[in-house]
């Protein structure tokens, strides 16, 4: 522990101390006093002439000595920013020994003699560890708040934080680590003989919250540490942290009691001797110091001072009291002095940069050097149509109000993107941007808002509500994140009033859409825009400015709608009244591809084209990319083959090799060739102006030459006339990919800029790629990228990265079933999918809730506790014979109704199962993730999991209760849901959130009727899911509503009939086929003359009045004479089929049928796969269908509710299904589709919002109409129901 005294609070990440006397860390205070004192002598009368100890120049960041007004004396400081005034400068500058800002002017500031900076600085900086600020965070999407990690602290944070400190008697301090200049550290204060530790009070009080550190570090630099640092953390010198950087020498032979420290690679030496001495020896030689001398000490303290690269101001004297010669001199001098100060501060700064260790400035390569001094070759490279100079923040085209904003949240820019793309947008022309950051909405909005500000360009176009910019986005997740920055940003301009509009396929929302008044910038997305533009287009009349971002991925996922919008945009700007009006296209991605160059030549401009991901810039370029696959010891006869030994026209060929020893195998082979070949390396760096020579000489016709060289080289190279590139070694990232291929930009053509074909064809630039079995790992994004371009694809690379991709696909068995193709039947990209794609039948098994496993089949009540989306949810199955959930619910709050029982946890174990009181209900949870605790740390967050509903929770650590092993046992009970067969509109692939909203609201916490479908692990796919309401005076119920119909009729969701199907198919893969669907099927005796139809006309299924029928439990029972007819469920067990054994040749099974209708036909879906032999006849009232599967023969007669036409209606095979359809005699609804009711006939739920308005169940009750309640439920509830499958045995 270290006790501190505070000088100046900013917030708790940022307050100035000072360090108490203490043997251990730090000189006496008497030091401080002495050296203050000292430093007032010296510069109050020792020098006479203050010109003598003036600086020459004065810089940020610069160390020196002050005189503060306020104190009245010299101090220590450090020099912040420079500002300019009528007859002299004023500097702000920090007492690092007082924590203070204090303005100086120029003639108040003065040499920092060495002598006065041997103390380290006495005000020391702190934070508190691993302690950030909060914030309340309002999520509107999915209407909810919750505490986040803040940016910066509160205002009512701070407050706390310095009333704290103000009413406590002592402060101490745990340094915990150092990073820069800044102690982290933990705080306590004793108030009223208490010790608290600030940094759990300010998380106790939800004023802050921890965070995980990335990495704990208790040194002072950030690569090199002494020895004594790393060896007892403990006993660290924080003082040594702010030492003085102005004293960096080498160390000396001796040393007397000092302490040498590492920092960023230099050593320091900090002598602890009297300080006086030195004063002294300036004492004694103070009559022959010079000018000269004096102004040595500048140059030496200024070279070394820590700067941050801000503005140089020249100090000229205020007074002077010489002669004009004199005068003259002494500019001359000070000239001179400037001069060679220049000189010897680059070559410090450029030896420092090169070489941080002093102690080797000897061995610097020359290939360094030449690296060094070409600052131009080190800027990243950039391809451009058209040129542009880059901008800086400084000069950047953006208003002042918004370069404030920028700053004020933290802005880095403009990148190297940024400074290229910035200047052609804010100046209104068509741009396109190709980057690795081209995702960032910020390449385009900074400079758009600064252009839409100016207003004036727009007064020609008429005077009428409209947008004038529409930014196209590909998703309503990216369009959500843009018209939030386009809120922030926005107030630095004239009101733009945005809006975000995603448009569902409900005619009516188009329809009806009310655009704000005075919006001037939409942002949609393609699909939304077109259904806007189909009954408001007038509207769009004003639309200067469209902007697409990432283009590459609207052109692949909505090709057809991006160019349909481009050509109403196309047809709306050659108006004649918009000809003095601004017409902008801007297209931003991350990758370059055939549409752009569509976009650039049919509908833009003269664009300007910016691309910094040189990778993209070979493509557009229309670089021949050659992929040639080869074992590894077989690479160098490969490459010969490769080489042209007699081309048509001059070649310049560029072969990259992975190191030295193979640069020099490869040159001596194409040596061997007769080819003139070069080779460049950094152990050759003394030929680099030789072989820089012989490539740029001019070749002639039919010439050759070869380099050989590794890939540093090419940054001093700065080869950019190549014409072949060929990759002996596989490059290491895209990066350098892309810089190979740079080499080749001179001979880049652009097929926007082409001419004749035949002309380019033979001055195309090639890069050649050998591919081999240790490079296998990048095969497939070899294969992605040559997808883009135009070469040749070998059949073989095909097969190489199938059997890649599968072996991939191997290691991910242990990873869990991709979330997309759960919720959806497929991934959007396996190739870089993290998880997995197959059937892992030890991880796919369906688990057990109880002693029995997940339902594969059949049907099931649920109640859904947590709702991921639209189709996704956790809750529980509620089993109707035994809710083990519901009897362990009861015990849990009897146990702890006893407070005794209640026993916070002392030490919280990770995955351990706790009891956790929430909202009058006690809960089994498992922790997941816990945060760092410390010794003195009392309280804590935990992440932990609702093992029961699915969700998850922060709570603190001590509210979690021992949970006794009894209720352990049972096995979690929250099981995954998930709605088949539909997905989100427009390929997208996570939900609206306004679609999850209204489901959520819609679903939670009630029972529902579901269907299972498949199960696998902890997920149950259900189809369909519907939520049932008891009409107790007619002793029956009705559907309230169906999940997929809801999400349907809000028109953010789509039919996805693939669904199941891509599942099953997987299952079958996997070898892990689900169990059989639990069908209502019946073996029904054939027709005889002997036997009428009326004999074995099916089951009259009824609802009687001892039926219970309920939210909770639904059952149709079948009457008791039906039950004993020879009508039997092929399901219905073992004993019904050893009782017809004997007449089993002699009967047959009736299948599940399905039927819906439309206006004019009905359609019967026949639930059998893979039939033999089908038949289907038809007759004016009735229909015989007969089919063979297997070795089980199926037959359904039936009696129709209506006539039919019988030469119209027919029967085909789909989806290895038969359909039957019948065609209508009259058009219009059947109220039944059978004259009496067979339970395995029943209605198609998958159908019904398609035919709601002329449904023959009118009992079925709809969410948005009121319909009559007059009927019972018929064939419809008889497919969901559990109980019918066992009573018509």
């Amino acid at each position: 522990m270290i006790e501190v005294f505070i000088l100046k609070i900013e917030d708790p990440g940022c307050f100035w101390v000072i360090i108490k006397g203490c043997d251990t860390f730090l000189d006496h205070e008497t030091e401080y006093q002495k050296l203050n004192i000292e430093m007032n002598n010296f510069y109050n009368s020792v020098y006479k002439d203050v010109e003598k100890v003036k600086p020459l120049l004065l810089e940020e960041g610069q160390a020196c000595v002050v005189y503060c007004q306020e104190l009245k004396c010299w101090c220590r400081a450090v020099i912040k920013s420079i500002m300019s005034s009528a007859d002299h400068y004023l500097a702000e500058c920090f007492l690092v020994d007082f924590a203070r800002y204090v303005p100086v002017k120029s003639k108040n500031i003065r040499v920092a003699v060495e002598a006065f900076m041997q103390l380290p600085y006495r005000a020391k900086k702190f934070r508190l560890y691993c302690t950030k600020p909060v914030t309340l965070h309002i999520d509107f999407c999915e209407d909810n708040a919750e505490i986040v990690p803040a940016k910066k602290w509160d205002s009512a944070a701070i407050q706390y934080f310095q009333n704290i400190l103000k009413a406590t008697t002592q402060i101490e301090a745990k340094l915990c680590g150092v990073e820069e200049d800044i102690f982290d550290v933990y705080l306590y204060v004793t108030i009223k003989n208490e010790k608290v530790c600030v940094n759990d009070d300010l998380v106790a009080k939800n004023f802050a919250c921890y965070v995980t550190p990335k990495e704990k570090k208790i040194d002072c630099s950030e690569k090199s540490t002494t020895k004594s640092l790393e060896s007892s953390p403990d006993k660290i010198n924080p003082a040594l942290a702010l030492w003085p950087m102005l004293l960096q020498e080498k160390n000396p032979e001796k040393l007397e009691k000092g302490v040498i420290l590492q920092r960023n690679g230099l050593s320091l030496h900090f002598p602890s001797k009297k300080i006086s001495e030195k004063i002294e020896k300036i004492y004694k030689e103070k009559d022959c110091i010079s000018l000269k001398e004096i102004n040595k000490i500048t140059v030496a303290t200024s070279a070394y001072c820590p700067r941050k690269g801000g503005i140089t101001i020249y100090a000229e004297p205020d007074v002077q009291t010489e002669s004009s010669c004199q005068k003259l001199n002494e500019k001359q001098f000070k000239l001179t002095l400037k001069k060679k100060y220049d000189e010897k501060n680059g070559c410090v700064k450029l030896l420092q940069f090169l070489n941080p260790d002093p102690l080797k400035t000897d061995g610097i390569h020359d290939i360094q050097q030449l690296q060094k001094s070409k600052s131009g070759i080190l800027q990243p490279s950039v391809v451009l149509r058209n040129k542009i100079e880059p901008c800086s923040f400084e000069t950047a085209p953006l208003s002042v109000d918004l370069k404030k904003t920028l700053r004020k949240n933290k802005f880095l820019g403009p990148n190297h993107t940024e400074s290229y793309c910035w200047p052609p947008i804010a100046r209104g022309c068509d741009v396109v941007v190709v980057s690795h950051h081209g995702n960032d909405p910020l390449l385009y909005i900074p400079p758009m808002l600064t252009f839409l500000h100016t207003g004036g360009c727009y007064k020609s176009l008429p005077s009428r509500n409209g947008p004038l910019a529409v930014i196209v986005c590909p998703g309503w997740k990216k369009a959500q994140h843009i018209f939030e920055l386009l809120e922030e940003y926005g107030r630095c301009s004239r009101p733009l009033h945005p809006m975000l509009l995603i448009i569902g396929l409900n005619k009516e929302e188009a329809q009806n859409m009310k655009f704000q008044r005075g919006c001037e910038v939409i942002i949609t997305t393609p699909h939304s825009l077109l259904r806007l533009l189909k009954y408001h287009s007038l509207l769009f009349l004003r639309l200067c400015h469209l902007i697409f971002d990432e283009v590459e991925v609207l052109f692949s996922e909505a090709g057809e709608q991006m160019l349909t919008i481009l050509d109403y945009f196309k047809k709306t700007i050659i108006i004649e009244e918009r000809e003095s009006a601004p017409h902008q296209i801007v297209a931003v991605g991350a990758h370059w591809s055939k549409h752009i160059e569509l976009l650039t030549k049919e509908f833009m401009n003269d664009p300007y084209i910016v691309i910094t991901a040189m990778e993209e810039a070979a493509l557009y370029g229309n670089v021949q990319q050659v992929v040639q696959l080869c074992l590894d010891c077989e690479k160098t006869s490969t490459l010969l083959r490769m080489l042209e030994f007699s081309p048509s026209h001059a070649q310049k060929t560029l072969i990259f090799t992975g190191s030295v020893a193979e640069a020099e195998i490869v040159c001596k082979v194409v040596e061997s060739s007769s080819i003139f070949c070069l080779k460049m390396h950094t152990e050759i760096a003394a030929n680099f102006k030789n072989v820089l020579e012989q490539w740029k000489k001019k070749l002639s016709l039919g010439s050759h030459i070869v380099l050989v060289l590794t890939d540093d080289c090419i940054p001093p190279l700065a080869i950019t006339d190549a014409t072949c590139v060929i990759h002996f070694s596989f490059p290491g990232s895209p990066k350098i990919f892309g810089g190979r291929l740079y080499c080749m930009s001179d001979n880049f053509q652009s097929l926007i800029e082409q001419g004749t074909s035949s002309e380019q064809g033979n001055k195309k630039a090639k890069s050649i790629l050998l591919l081999t079995e240790r490079s296998a790992c990048c095969a497939v994004g070899v294969l992605r990228y040559l997808e883009r371009t135009d070469a040749k694809i070998p059949p073989e690379l095909c097969d190489f990265t199938a059997g890649v991709l599968e072996a991939k696909e191997d290691k991910k068995l242990r990873r869990p079933l991709c979330h997309y193709f759960k919720v959806s039947g497929f991934c959007k990209d396996k190739r870089i999918c993290p998880d997995r794609h197959h059937i892992n039948p030890e991880i796919d098994m369906p688990r057990k809730l109880t002693d029995q496993t997940l339902p594969t089949a059949g049907y099931i009540k649920i109640i859904p506790f947590y709702i991921m989306n639209a189709t996704n949810y956790f809750g529980r199955i509620i089993d109707k014979h035994e809710d083990l959930y519901a009897a362990l619910n009861v015990e849990m709050k009897e146990y702890f109704k006893e407070s005794n029982n209640k026993m916070s946890v002392e030490k919280v174990e990770k995955f351990a199962l706790y009891g956790l009181y929430e909202k009058a209900i006690f809960h089994r949870v498992q922790v997941l993730e816990m945060s760092p605790k410390e010794e003195n740390c009392v309280f804590f967050n935990v992440h932990i999991k609702f093992i029961d509903e699915g969700r998850t929770s922060d709570t603190k650590n001590h509210q979690l209760l021992y949970l006794p092993q009894r209720f352990q046992n049972l096995p979690p009970q929250a099981v995954e849901f998930i709605v088949c067969r539909v997905k989100p509109i427009d390929n997208e692939v996570e939900w609206n959130p306004k679609v999850t909203r209204y489901i959520h609201h819609k679903i939670i916490g009630k029972l529902h009727e579901a269907k299972v479908v498949l199960s696998l692990g902890n997920t149950v796919w259900i189809d369909p899911m519907v939520h049932l309401t008891k009409l107790s005076d007619l002793k029956t119920s009705v559907i309230e509503y169906n999940v997929r119909a809801e999400i349907l009729s809000m028109g953010m969701g789509t039919d996805n009939p693939e669904h199941i199907d891509q599942l099953k198919k997987l299952c079958q893969e996997g070898k892990m086929f689900p169990l059989q669907e639990n069908t209502f099927q019946t073996i029904i005796p054939p027709l005889t003359p002997n036997r009428t139809r009326e004999d074995t006309g099916g089951l009259q299924g009824s609802i009687s009045d001892d039926d219970k029928i309920s939210e909770n439990n639904i059952s149709l029972q079948v009457n008791k004479e039906n039950q004993k007819s020879e009508v039997i469920s092929e399901n219905s067990g073992d004993h019904c089929i050893k009782e017809t054994t004997q007449q089993q040749q002699q009967k047959s099974f009736h299948p599940e049928i399905k039927w819906f209708q439309k206006e004019d036909v009905v359609i019967l879906k026949i639930r059998l796969r893979n039939v033999k032999d089908q038949k289907c006849k038809f007759f004016r009232e009735r229909v015989v269908f007969s089919a063979w599967v297997g070795d089980k023969f199926y037959l359904a007669d039936m009696d129709l509710h209506a006539n039919i036409l019988k030469e119209e209606s027919k029967c085909l095979i789909k989806n290895e299904e038969p359909i039957i359809t019948l065609v209508k005699e009259k058009k219009g609804s059947w109220h039944n589709l059978l004259k009496k009711r067979n339970p395995n006939v029943s209605f198609d739920f998958d159908h019904w919002e398609e035919c709601e308005d002329i449904s023959p169940f009118s009992n079925v009750v709809c969410s948005r109409k009121v319909v009559n309640t007059d009927m019972q439920i018929n064939e419809d509830l008889d497919d969901s129901s559990e109980d019918s499958e066992t009573d018509s045995e």
